[in-house]
């Protein structure tokens, strides 16, 4: 009986293990430097976009975004991605920026899968998305 229990918790600390490399593994692949484009769906502007990706530990990423609004205004901000989620190799990830009272704060909804960096953004006044895939 109590070998059987063991057992089974050496099996269950096995496969929880298991789990957290992958999710690290994952986020790990996020890593380095992405390019896409923007574009609003309020107002249907849309522009280039870089990002930069550093993992902060298992279940953060911090991310560098930089573009151009109106095709000459530049943009840049760092935003704190936070893991929700890992299902079968996709990572959720949330965050929110505050950028100022003019802009207000975004908030962004990322869905990361096979390379493809998927982020829905909004504010009070805007919506859209920044989609970039890796170099």
């Amino acid at each position: 009986m109590v070998r059987r229990l063991i057992h089974s918790i050496l099996i269950l600390s096995l496969a929880i293990l298991s789990l957290s490399n992958c999710e690290a593994a994952e986020l790990k692949d996020l890593q380095g430097t992405w390019t896409g484009t923007w574009h609003s769906e309020i107002n249907e502007h849309r522009g280039p976009l870089k990002a930069r990706f550093t993992t902060k530990g298992e279940d953060s990423v911090e991310a560098r975004f930089t573009g151009r609004f109106f095709k000459i205004v530049p943009f840049k901000f760092i935003v704190t991605l936070d893991v929700v989620s890992v299902t079968d190799g996709v990572i959720k990830l949330k965050g929110k920026q505050d950028l100022g009272r003019t802009l207000g704060t975004y908030h962004y909804d990322v869905t990361f899968k096979d390379g493809h960096f998927l982020a829905n953004y909004h504010t009070d006044k805007d919506k859209g998305v920044f989609e970039v895939k890796k170099n």
